[in-house]
């Protein structure tokens, strides 16, 4: 398995087009909708921790009613430092939850961690990964400490963030951040390098700011 090397991203190669991610939101060009874009729908729960050399990753159960449809919670992995910026900022760290709906279509919410009291969903995972393994958990983590429940939700159509960087990915942007301990964010740092793609052109896209 080839490690992906975030050092040569530029080479990278593309099946998609002009609607790449992550991108920079500026909340002064969104527009403002009443819409609730993310419902919580049963537990969240890390089932299988997945050992990459870029990333901690875990499979589990969830469900979510993302603007009026049902997606089931595929995977969550991390990225130091933050993928997508608010108004040029940068998170020290943001995670994503990959969903994929009945009929395939692909949507992740984007959550961006902050620097507070320690968060003991994301301590859940860095207790049982073990670097370049995969193992099913004896007892699922619950993932709950790692969701927020209220603020504004960036929504835009864009792509994968990891080769092929494919489109048609629905986002999720949670503008509120979720707090973990600076020793969890160190413990995290000293596992992985930075892993972050770089920001790419809006294109035009819309982005709609609505609410959790």
């Amino acid at each position: 398995m080839t490690t992906l090397d975030y050092s040569t991203q530029a080479d990278w190669q593309s099946v998609g087009g002009n609607q790449q991610s992550p991108i920079n939101i500026e909340t002064a060009n969104t527009t403002a909708s009443q819409l609730s874009a993310i419902s919580w729908r049963g537990l969240y729960q890390a089932k299988t921790i997945i050992g990459t050399d870029t990333t901690l990753e875990a499979t589990g159960t969830g469900m979510a009613y993302l603007n009026d449809r049902d997606f089931n919670f595929d995977q969550i992995h991390f990225h130091t430092p933050a993928e997508h910026l608010i108004d040029g900022q940068a998170a020290p760290i943001e995670w994503h939850l990959v969903h994929r709906s009945a009929t395939g279509q692909l949507a992740v919410v984007a959550i961006f961690g902050r620097i507070g009291k320690p968060n003991a969903s994301f301590q859940g995972l860095l207790d049982q990964f073990t670097p370049a393994t995969s193992h099913a958990l004896t007892e699922p983590i619950n993932l709950t400490e790692l969701l927020p429940d209220t603020g504004t939700v960036y929504h835009y159509l864009g792509s994968l963030t990891t080769p092929p960087l494919t489109e048609t990915v629905e986002w999720y942007i949670c503008a509120d951040s979720v707090m973990i301990g600076e020793k969890q964010l160190a413990a995290y740092q000293n596992l992985f390098g930075p892993n972050n793609r770089q920001v790419q052109p809006l294109n035009d896209r819309p982005i709609i700011a609505e609410r959790l």
